[in-house]
């Protein structure tokens, strides 16, 4: 009988030990969280995409952290790349100074034919489908039915 009074002690004693460890963890990292910014607003209002293979990687905390950083970002990569278009748009405008008179009208109607071919093309939804079979002529459907 003490046998089994000590595998019950024992039993008792490392679940009590296991729920010691799991509070701690959650304690731990609540702090972490609250160090690292996240708070249950944050998450609710943290919107974002996970860059490219993350999805299956991450745990929804991390999820939670990759968005606030990138929210973090958001801001100063978008006036960087305004920024970029300016100096884009300025460098265009040096390179065509560098052309005669003649040249830049040429480039202008280069420009405007491409516009034109770009605006009769027809919209994706309107293209064949390749799997479907081409609409045969009345002279090639009555050679077919010839042969």
């Amino acid at each position: 009988m003490s046998n089994a009074w000590g595998r019950s002690v024992s039993v008792l004693v490392f679940t009590a030990v296991c729920v010691i460890a799991a509070a701690q963890e959650k304690t731990q990292e609540a702090k972490g969280n609250s160090e690292r910014g996240i708070t249950s607003e944050s998450r609710e209002m943290v919107k974002g995409r996970l860059p490219r293979y993350f999805a299956s990687l991450v745990n929804s905390e991390q999820r939670i952290e990759i968005y606030l950083i990138q929210s973090k970002f958001r801001g100063q990569i978008s006036e960087l790349k305004q920024q970029l278009e300016k100096l884009e748009a300025k460098q265009m405008q040096d390179i065509e100074a560098v052309l005669t008179a003649d040249q830049r009208d040429k480039l202008f109607d280069f420009r405007n034919n491409s516009r034109k071919k770009r605006s009769k093309e027809p919209a994706s939804s309107e293209r064949r489908n390749p799997t479907q079979p081409e609409k045969d002529s009345a002279n090639q459907t009555s050679n077919m039915s010839n042969k």
